[in-house]
């Protein structure tokens, strides 16, 4: 950007030197002379910020202090230095009258390195403000991350808290059941584990868990559940949830509500459009279990987290739902 200005310079004095009837030869000796002059500074700034970065341990206001203090020094001495270089010459009287006071000889390399200046100042600070933003975006992206781990954590260890509680309920009341429980627990298992260290997994793998899951808690209870999954096929390819979203939905339907075979849960899982909702029909219990709340919340926040839409949850008395957005893509992200 600093090149740019004796250039413009240059073709200024050419065009004033048309338009005044100034010698054409006269002013283009001048302009060139601003020219070789500017790109001089230009280049002892560059070396000079080299320089200074370098080999000066100080503070950046100490630094940009010497920087700009030197840079003044460097822009009259290398004026002095090409005005003796050239003294005698045709080229330099005919640009340069002998009787030049000194402060007017050096003025238009002092402006010149004032541009400079400026131009490398907001250069720096711009190199600055980007890798602030790339910083930032990098402590953002991991703690992102490790609130994601967190909260991924805090699921499993719920559900498997009440996996073994229903077994054990199981063998003790049905043991006929309890084996086939066991089956369709430890594949259930199986999946989290292999799947525990994803942020999102396909459409198709998150419906087949949930569907695992509802068929264990159907074999606990038989009629007093009826569930339903109406996705449409060409949806399931190229799709993703976050792991495991479903499956704490399902869940706490069930542990909030009442489940008899005169009133059986309604569980529904449905596509509409981008988005899927999970239904139950409300028949709170009378006494409700304890919980931490944390379903809904943590879901929610993972939302936030890996596509910056929260999910939307309804309430109107009789029916409760959660609608939460399909991910197009499999990136760590999914924004706009």
């Amino acid at each position: 950007m600093s090149i740019i200005l004796p250039l413009c310079l240059f073709l200024l004095m050419l065009i004033v030197a048309a338009a005044k009837d100034f010698p054409l030869s006269l002013m283009f000796r001048k302009a060139l002379a601003i020219c070789l002059n500017g790109f001089l500074i230009n280049f002892l700034n560059i070396g000079l910020l080299i320089w200074i970065t370098s080999k000066v341990k100080s503070s950046d206001r100490i630094r940009n202090t010497i920087r700009i203090i030197s840079s003044y020094i460097l822009a009259i001495g290398s004026n002095i230095l090409l005005y003796q270089a050239l003294a005698g010459t045709k080229y330099i009287t005919a640009i340069i009258p002998e009787d030049m006071p000194f402060w007017r000889l050096h003025l238009h390399s002092i402006f010149t390195n004032t541009i400079v200046v400026i131009t490398h100042s907001y250069i720096i600070l711009l190199h600055a403000k980007t890798n602030a933003e790339l910083e930032n975006a990098r402590l953002k992206f991991a703690n992102t991350e490790a609130i994601n781990q967190l909260l991924r954590q805090q699921i499993h260890p719920h559900f498997l808290f009440n996996a073994l509680n229903t077994l054990k309920s199981l063998i003790r009341r049905h043991p006929d059941k309890a084996e086939d429980y066991l089956i369709h627990l430890s594949d259930f298992l199986r999946a989290t584990i292999t799947k525990s260290q994803k942020d999102i997994i396909s459409l198709r793998e998150e419906l087949k868990l949930s569907t695992d899951f509802l068929e264990m808690q159907k074999m606990r209870v038989g009629n007093a559940l009826k569930f339903s999954i109406q996705v449409k096929n060409d949806t399931l390819v190229n799709t993703w949830l976050p792991a495991f979203s479903l499956q704490p939905l399902l869940e706490n339907a069930i542990k909030h509500n009442i489940l008899t075979e005169e009133d059986p849960l309604y569980l529904n899982i449905i596509q509409e459009g981008e988005h899927l909702r999970v239904t139950n029909n409300i028949q709170l219990k009378h006494i409700p279990e304890s919980s931490t709340g944390s379903g809904l919340t943590n879901l929610s926040e993972r939302y936030k987290l890996l596509c910056g839409e929260d999910i939307q949850v309804e309430n109107n008395g009789s029916l409760f739902s959660v609608k939460i957005k399909i991910l197009q893509h499999a990136g760590s992200y999914h924004r706009g």
